[in-house]
């Protein structure tokens, strides 16, 4: 299989990424015995110059969301968390001989975006192609495999390349801070040192590979009191609230490195921008990384983050045991298949009502609805299955939402939408069951 771009290739990113007249032939495609497999199912392919090419629109099903824009004549294809559109369809197998012509393939003024920059695609029969080894650019996983004779594409996320790391949680504070900070994340576990506990700090990456530190001072935390800090972060930043006059970001490398320290698994960067943010009651600093190797999440040892040289002994940094962490353990509780995923929570002094999907295979989900103890983590039986038994509720979707609780009378509210009306339920939290409200 060719590698790199042949000129009949760039040629075409032209015609799509600029406008042209709609319709000339712009060349042959050809029947292909690779197997092309996109987030672990196969997907409809196609060959133009030695290069496969997969359907955009047909993406839908294998957790993207496909947008045609017909005013700006614009496709965009969006990688999302999870596929809820339904099975991918089944790939037409080749009848012709691997390396003849198929067909003829169109220019075409309409732009192709994925995941928000233009990509190489062409009109095949009134449908659009997608270069697949070109999605390696956007941070997609592509391995091609020639003893098997396949192709296979994975989203970042699903590769394990996107994901948050929470490292540093501000307390509430009474006294001016030192001015200086380090935070070290080693297995889970969290050390601090100095002004570490002034602010909060995550660590998050995304799609392409780069690593972005948030570091938040909230209101009665270290806001108040976490001066010396910030006027030594302040000076720093090439954009964002309080920059006067903008810049690149380039021209204040050597002054944020003179100052801030990241390292990922022992490798220091080099190459940090600083963007300053503010909100209603907290100010906060982003940090860009773009010169450190990608990791997976499975692959992360060790994290360090220090501004200025922080003095005193070190304490560790222990996680809150808030909502969202005790619902996210709950989740996991609760997953039955690997592409299980939770769409909403409610929560009441007592419990949690946890709205799952259930998705045995890619883009086929089931709605499941549980009762969490708080205090206990027990689970109730599936609420959804009650709900199942009214006519015209006898469906996989329900989208339950709307919901309230009355905790005097013990009963959590939510509504479910069934093939013609929606209708009003309740879960009595006493019995675990579901009833109808008359």
């Amino acid at each position: 299989m060719k590698k790199g771009i042949s000129i009949l290739l760039m040629l075409c990113l032209v015609l799509t990424v600029f406008p042209v007249a709609f319709g000339a032939v712009a060349g042959q495609y050809y029947y292909t015995d690779i197997v092309t497999y996109l987030n672990g199912v196969e997907i409809d392919a196609i060959n133009i110059g030695g290069e496969t090419l997969i359907s955009a629109e047909d993406m839908q099903y294998y957790s993207f969301h496909v947008r045609w824009l017909p005013a700006e004549r614009e496709l965009r294809v969006d990688s999302i968390p999870h596929a809820e559109n339904g099975k991918p369809p089944a790939v037409e197998k080749n009848t012709g001989v691997a390396g003849t012509v198929r067909g003829d393939y169109y220019e075409t003024d309409i732009v192709t975006y994925l995941d928000g920059t233009p990509i190489i695609a062409y009109n095949v029969g009134g449908r659009t192609y997608m270069h697949a080894e070109e999605m390696r650019k956007y941070g997609y996983i592509v391995d091609w495999s020639p003893e098997k004779w396949t192709l296979s594409i994975e989203s970042p996320d699903r590769a394990g390349y996107v994901y948050d790391i929470p490292m540093s949680f501000g307390k509430a504070k009474m006294e001016e801070g030192k001015g200086a900070a380090k935070v070290t994340y080693r297995n889970g576990e969290r050390i601090g040192k100095g002004d570490a506990d002034y602010f909060d700090l995550s660590m998050h990456t995304d799609a392409k590979g780069y690593y972005s530190f948030r570091m938040a001072f909230y209101q009665n935390k270290g806001l108040f009191y976490s001066t010396k800090l910030q006027e030594k972060l302040r000076p720093l930043a090439s954009s964002g609230y309080g920059v006067e006059v903008p810049c690149d970001p380039a021209e204040k490398y050597e002054q944020v490195n003179q100052l801030v320290t990241i390292s990922v698994n022992g490798q220091e960067a080099k190459q940090v921008a600083v963007e300053r943010g503010a909100g209603n009651g907290h100010q906060d600093y982003y940090f860009t990384v773009y010169d450190l190797p990608r990791y997976k999440e499975n692959e992360i040892d060790v994290i360090t983050f220090s501004v200025g040289e922080a003095a005193g002994e070190t304490y560790e940094i222990k996680q809150p045991v808030v909502d969202p962490f005790l619902v996210e353990m709950a989740v996991e509780k609760l997953k039955k298949n690997p592409l299980d995923f939770m769409k909403s929570y409610y929560t009441t002094d007592e419990y949690f009502l946890i709205y799952m999907r259930e998705s045995r295979s890619l883009g086929e989900v089931v709605d499941r609805l549980y009762l969490v103890e708080r205090l206990t983590g027990d689970v109730s039986e599936e609420l959804l299955q009650q709900v199942k038994t009214e006519e015209g509720f006898n469906l996989d979707i329900l989208h339950p939402f709307a919901f309230s609780a009355d905790e005097n009378s013990g009963k959590i509210f939510f509504s479910c939408q069934g093939t013609e009306k929606t209708a009003d339920f309740y879960v009595d939290v006493n019995t675990k069951t579901v009833h109808k409200r008359s």
